[in-house]
């Protein structure tokens, strides 16, 4: 059985390497954040594309079985299609087709979160007809507001200004999001992160490569991509969550992160996407540790804590406005945290709750051994980049 599944996806990978060579050497390039198990299956669907027939590829997300594959491979394309204003046009086309073929709702988000992240002014139309509806108005008014050509601000300004229902309070946000950042500069190119190869070796892969969140759900209109980095916005609110799009158990998780005076923030792991993290799964605090305004906190809520559980080492922390590079590890019920190159935390959780935790409170997600890994938002300011991961599962 083995041996057949191995000829089979060898088998795949080689069709997809044999058509369309253009656009499997633009998916080639464009996995920088994907396992090479998970290339195989969409380089395949790329003979599809070669053929021109776009159909039977968006029809591929109706598929139950097909659909994780579909999606990465239409990633791939769009992140590729982005950087050159020939192809984009070309994907804006596919990406319309796709809307007017497809029938189930998971595979229409997907479609819209594309056409966002694709940033062309051809989408605008098929996006600003779903801002009526609503099953599709949020997902539709924030892939608005990350184009936010002139042509997408005005379809945004329309609905807010013709739609007094239900829709209208994430279309006003996405609106104030998309008027406050101003159009994109086409001149700046975005910064890409990448594997060392030492890194790759390990098995690292990237969460986040500097152009895209397509990883992460949650919040996509506080948290939004700015010169290389993730960037929470508030916005007078929380700042909301935003979360993998995959869970994880064991890892090793690799990043750099900015703080503005003041600022708190937090790095769930092993969280629902339900509820607060820090008691239904754990957050590590990311917080600003000399602010005057926390000098009386409790040991467990400075940076690098386990909240309400296990106290971090103060001291390590460089100047608000300079980049930290952080390191988490968790493995079974250790933790362990090196922030700029000093452990600031390594213990056993199950150890440090045994007798009830240091908050006192009911922390029933402690012990999960599998989740999403989010930042949290606490109404600052905060920039994360280089994202990196290596699952130990």
């Amino acid at each position: 059985m083995k041996r057949t599944l191995i000829l089979a996806l060898s088998t795949c990978f080689l069709v997809g390497i044999s058509v369309a060579q253009q656009g499997v050497r633009d998916v080639v390039y464009a996995f920088p954040y994907a396992r090479s198990s998970q290339a195989i299956a969409p380089l395949s669907a790329m003979e599809r594309w070669g053929r021109g027939d776009w159909k039977a590829f968006f029809r591929l997300f109706e598929d139950d079985s097909a659909r994780i594959h579909a999606t990465y491979a239409l990633d791939a394309y769009v992140h590729a299609s982005s950087r050159d204003a020939a192809r984009s046009q070309a994907a804006a086309r596919a990406l319309n087709t796709g809307w007017g073929v497809v029938n189930s709702g998971v595979a229409r988000q997907q479609l819209i979160v594309d056409m966002g992240r694709l940033g062309d002014d051809a989408c605008v139309p098929t996006l600003a007809g779903m801002l009526a509806s609503a099953e599709y108005s949020g997902d539709a008014a924030m892939a608005l507001a990350v184009i936010r050509t002139a042509s997408a601000i005005t379809a945004l300004e329309k609905a807010a200004a013709g739609n007094p229902g239900p829709q209208k309070a994430a279309i006003d946000i996405a609106l104030a999001h998309a008027r406050k950042l101003g159009a994109p500069n086409a001149s700046v190119k975005p910064t890409a992160y990448v594997l060392s190869k030492k890194e790759r070796k390990a098995g690292f892969e990237l969460l986040f490569d500097g152009t895209h969140i397509d990883r992460w759900i949650g919040n996509k209109v506080a948290y939004a991509v700015e010169d290389g980095a993730i960037v929470v916005k508030p916005s007078g609110g929380s700042g909301g969550n935003l979360y993998t799009d995959q869970e994880y158990g064991d890892f090793e998780l690799r990043f750099e992160f900015m703080l503005t005076p003041g600022a708190n923030n937090g790095l769930g792991i092993r969280t629902p996407t339900k509820g607060d993290a820090a008691y239904v799964g754990m957050e590590l605090q990311i917080l600003d540790n000399e602010a005057e305004k926390y000098r009386n906190l409790k040991p467990y809520q400075y940076h690098g804590s386990v909240y309400g559980v296990m106290p971090a080492k103060r001291g390590f922390l460089k100047p608000t406005g300079e980049w930290n590079q952080q390191t988490v590890v968790a493995k079974g019920s250790r933790v362990q945290v090196i922030l700029n190159g000093e452990t600031i935390l390594d213990g056993d959780i199950r150890e440090a709750s045994a007798n009830g935790t240091a908050d006192g409170n009911k922390h029933p997600g402690l012990l999960n051994t599998k989740g999403h890994i989010g930042f949290l938002g606490h109404g600052d300011v905060v920039k994360f980049r280089n994202l990196r991961i290596r699952s130990m599962d």
